[in-house]
């Protein structure tokens, strides 16, 4: 029986339609026109000059190897390390020549699709180029090329964010703040110091209103091997109730257009309010203020790793805990250190 001959087919998460020759997908074109043209002129080649014969391949270009990338970490890997990767590359796809061959490819291509993006920090830098850094070494292992083109380039240093929102402050953004769904976001995070990441894959199904938590099974979890409880405030359970209520199935935090908040999203209304404030927060800050206020407060550090998340007490101090931003707190602390009661004079 004759093998089968190979057609065009659309990839719908790449908008592009493809073709398959040995063990190669190759990008044609988004237009199905074009596409099926740029077949039949792959295809009218005699076989022994077709791409599947590595000695008269063409060259392999870049967008070739990130579609691969791409479709292996979506069959490999999480749905969200997936998004993330998809996150960060897409841009850079946008910004390149469909023709870009690998061997073409310079650490310049990335820099000059960064600029683009002035308002970026380092540490989203550094993960944009980490992932594009990550699809080359991946094809590199694969042996699909010989060697990355951006095994030298180096990533941006990571900027620590020491920034621990304090109760004077949450009080000043919350007034700002006249978006109901942007204010129902940040107060879920001052309330309950639940992950950025988490707040945004919320769902009715992973509540628990009887016992005023929220429930992330493993595979919903940080780490995929434990159960993640998130619990809830009297305000916290409040908004969800309020939110699972309108929203039966899907994410409950949705933004002011009604779909779920992403990673750009929140930035940007963070962007937005840092011209009524005069000072750019981030979740982190939010998360890390609730850290900060239970140590205060008296919570101890065991306790407070489990209503974050976290299975080891010491990353509570090392990483979230910011007593030391409130002099007056630290101050008392001395004095009790010394014996001195509350509003004794020391």
């Amino acid at each position: 029986m004759p093998r089968k001959r190979p057609e065009p087919f659309w990839r719908s998460e790449r908008n592009c339609w493809f073709v398959q020759i040995g063990k190669r997908q190759h990008r044609l074109s988004p237009d199905e026109a074009e596409a099926w043209r740029l077949y039949h002129e792959l295809m009218a080649r005699p076989p022994e000059e077709r791409p599947a014969d590595t000695a008269t391949a063409p060259p392999t270009l870049v967008v070739e190897i990130l579609d691969a990338f791409l479709d292996w970490a979506s069959r490999n890997k999480a749905a969200r390390t997936y998004a993330w990767y998809r996150e960060n590359i897409q841009p850079f796809v946008d910004r390149i020549p469909a023709t870009l061959a690998v061997a073409e490819l310079k650490p310049y291509h990335v820099t000059r699709a960064m600029a683009d993006f002035p308002h970026w920090s380092n540490n989203t830098k550094g993960d944009f180029i980490g992932a594009i850094k990550r699809a080359f070494n991946w094809a590199a292992d694969e042996e699909l090329i010989e060697r990355s083109p951006l095994a030298r380039m180096k990533k941006h240093a990571r900027e620590a964010r020491e920034m621990a929102v304090s109760p004077s402050e949450y009080a000043q953004v919350v007034a700002k703040v006249r978006e109901p769904n942007f204010r129902d976001l940040i107060e879920l995070s001052w309330e309950t110091g639940a992950r950025p990441q988490e707040l945004r894959k919320i769902e009715a199904r992973f509540v628990d209103l009887d016992n005023s938590r929220i429930v992330f099974p493993p595979t919903q979890a940080k780490g995929k091997k434990y159960h993640r409880v998130i619990y809830l405030t009297r305000r916290a359970r409040e908004i969800v109730a309020r939110l699972a209520e309108a929203h039966a199935s899907g994410p409950i935090l949705l933004n002011s257009e009604g779909s779920p908040w992403t990673k750009d999203a929140i930035n940007c209304a963070f962007c937005r309010l840092e011209k009524k404030v005069g000072k750019k927060y981030h979740l982190g800050a939010f998360r890390k203020g609730f850290a900060t206020e239970a140590l205060k407060a008296g919570v101890d550090t065991v306790t407070l790793a489990h209503l974050m998340g976290h299975r080891d007490p010491s990353m509570v101090s090392r990483v979230y805990g910011h007593v030391q931003q409130d002099p007056e707190h630290m101050a008392a602390a001395a004095n009790r250190a010394k014996g001195f009661k509350a509003g004794e004079d020391a």
